[in-house]
């Protein structure tokens, strides 16, 4: 069994009833969204309990997984250690792992707007053996989201990777696990695409359409206008694709075809 995971919500100071009750609920929506992302289904397998409420000076909370149901297994602890050690990579190198979604990113994106505020807020785990999980949801992770979700160019492309989920909801949107980038990319779809997203969920996909990157190139977001599977297994053999390209050169070999055209 996991044990319980806190919140410390500002650092020293007095905190307002609405600072409160929206740092609790950014700390819950974060909780659910990397547990449906670890258990791979919408719900995911745990519930939580308030195990711990006091003010030590700032308010801290604390609850414990408790698993549902219909849970298969018990991911209580690796939906703690996801949330930290995302946290603190996205602190440190504004990079996150494919359990930490765009909706989990957004709540850890308002936990870190209130710093400037209230202070730092921490996120952390009694001791396991001799390992304590904490970190710091600070200004510096603030600045790291906004980073790594604003704008910088836009330009015409493809996407490669798992397409890992679909939402209807304030827009039709999937997201691709790109496989190059090792982080999701979230692509915009209209109605017309939706039948054919839906049955490649959870496959090898190849998107294209104008992609909105980020400073470094790296996708961030697309417009769909196509999407087709791209299974490694369907791939053609080197063999089945001699002969696509004509045999521009006239049986020489490029050495002696470029020496020849000097």
């Amino acid at each position: 069994m996991a044990e319980p995971i806190y919140m410390r919500v500002g650092e020293g100071r007095s905190v307002e009833l609405p600072e409160l009750v929206g740092a609790m609920g950014n700390f819950l929506g974060l909780l659910r969204e990397v547990d449906s992302a670890v258990a791979q289904k919408k719900t995911g397998f745990l519930r939580w309990k308030v195990t711990a409420l006091e003010r030590d000076p700032s308010p801290l909370v604390g609850v414990t997984p408790l698993l549902q149901r219909n849970a298969v297994d018990d991911t209580g602890f690796r939906v703690e250690q996801e949330i930290i050690t995302n946290v603190v990579s996205l602190t440190e190198k504004g990079e996150r792992s494919r359990y930490l979604s765009d909706a989990a990113l957004s709540r850890v994106e308002k936990i870190a707007k209130t710093a400037p505020k209230i202070g730092e807020s921490t996120i952390y785990t009694s001791q396991r053996g001799d390992v304590a999980l904490s970190t710091k949801v600070t200004v510096k992770t603030f600045d790291q989201v906004r980073e790594m979700t604003s704008i910088r160019s836009v330009s015409y492309g493809t996407v490669v990777g798992s397409l890992d989920s679909i939402s209807v909801h304030r827009g039709k949107e999937f997201r691709v696990w790109d496989e190059n980038i090792k982080r999701p990319v979230r692509c915009r779809f209209d109605l017309r695409q939706e039948a054919r997203a839906k049955d490649l969920l959870g496959k090898r996909v190849i998107v294209t359409g104008m992609i909105q990157a980020d400073r470094y190139g790296q996708p961030v977001t697309m417009t769909v206008e196509s999407l087709d599977g791209a299974e490694l297994g369907n791939l053609p053999t080197i063999e089945e694709m001699m002969g696509l390209v004509p045999n521009f050169t006239g049986g020489l070999s490029l050495k002696e075809f470029f020496e020849d055209t000097d």
